[in-house]
């Protein structure tokens, strides 16, 4: 007897001690992440890219930054929009603005996470374009948006707010300047990752254009906006953002990033499986439908290698990853607005003060 119930209780320690590592499941990574992917959907192809840990979370900002609560003032939300009733199934803001080169333009934020200052810049060069006819065609530096705007806006590298950037834009303007090394007044001071540094050190603003710039100096490049806000997205999400893209150019939106993203080659993405690994800002250029699923257009700011040519689709009227959430634009000052805008002394004390704090 005592036999028999020394056997029962060994065989069962043997089956605690089986059970649970039945039951882990190890996250999947690398090429068996893609692999998973493409086996168990056909909405969207992915492919393998190598990328460190480290390079993975400097391409996204802080999650917290892709949270549309964080906007507190109700002042900024346009609401009560009036739509279109002419918005068509599909639209493509590159061919429906085709004298605006900055809407075809894919940019690299390399390992900082300023997609938030680069979606802004983005927005912003495109409207520029698009309320001047094709007349203005400046490409706004996200450096100067990423390295001014200061704490008003976020940290830096480690994320920012997309309508602080907007605000930022219609308060203190931006100035012109491209990728790394690039043309303009003040170009993106980080190196593409093929040559990149495992930093995330924001840049200190300089109030100076690069000296191979003579156009103008610093305050006279300055491009304004007349408005930034926020769309009301709460009910009728998609048609309330057609219409702006619509009516006025790209929006910039904000969402959750997880590991599966990192390895979109083609396709209408969703999310499949993976961690979340932050936020992200983004340009939305336009819709349409593939293979019957609805898609927003959009551009990314990881360089043409990545995607579809630096471009992606994404789910549409489903809120995937939250984009449909937290959606930005301003309206540009056209005409005589760029150069250099009068302030009063309140508004430059508060610039001094922004900029001491940064």
């Amino acid at each position: 007897m005592i036999y028999f119930f020394t056997l029962i209780a060994i065989s069962s320690a043997f089956v605690i001690q089986d059970a649970p590592s039945s039951q882990i499941e190890v996250p999947l990574t690398g090429k068996a992440l893609v692999e998973h992917i493409n086996k168990v959907q056909s909405s969207w192809v992915a492919e393998y890219t190598e990328m460190s840990e480290f390079e993975k979370k400097s391409k996204v900002m802080d999650s917290r930054y892709a949270n549309p609560s964080l906007v507190e003032d109700d002042s900024y939300v346009l609401r009560n929009q009036s739509i279109s009733p002419s918005i068509p199934s599909t639209f493509d803001a590159r061919t429906n603005w085709p004298k605006c080169n900055s809407i075809k333009m894919v940019r690299d934020q390399s390992n900082c996470g300023s997609c938030w200052a680069f979606g802004a810049a983005e927005v912003i060069s495109d409207r520029i374009c698009i309320q001047s006819n094709g007349k203005e065609q400046p490409v706004i530096s996200a450096e100067d948006i990423l390295t001014c705007c200061g704490k008003s806006c976020g940290d830096g590298c480690q994320g920012g707010q997309s309508l602080e950037a907007m605000k930022f834009w219609t308060t203190y303007g931006a100035v012109t300047g491209g990728g790394y090394k690039g043309d303009g007044c003040k170009p993106y001071s980080f190196a593409p990752c093929s040559n990149c540094v495992e930093s995330k050190i924001t840049p200190s603003c300089q109030s100076k254009c690069q000296s191979t710039y003579t156009a103008t100096n610093y305050k006279g490049d300055k491009h304004y906006g007349t408005s930034a806000y926020r769309l009301d997205t709460s009910s009728n999400a998609v048609p309330v953002i057609q219409n702006e893209i619509y009516q006025h150019g790209p929006v910039e939106v904000a969402y959750t990033v997880y590991d599966d993203f990192y390895h979109y080659k083609s396709g209408v993405y969703h999310y499949v499986t993976g961690n979340d690994t932050g936020g992200h800002a983004v340009k939305i250029i336009g819709w349409g439908t593939e293979k019957g699923v609805d898609y927003w257009l959009v551009t990314n700011s990881w360089g043409t290698s990545w995607g579809n040519n630096g471009f992606f689709k994404i789910r549409r009227g489903t809120n995937e990853c939250g984009i449909e959430s937290n959606v930005v634009a301003g309206m540009a000052k056209v005409g005589n607005g760029s150069g250099e805008k009068s302030i009063g002394l309140v508004t430059g004390l508060m610039m001094l003060i922004v900029y001491y704090f940064a």
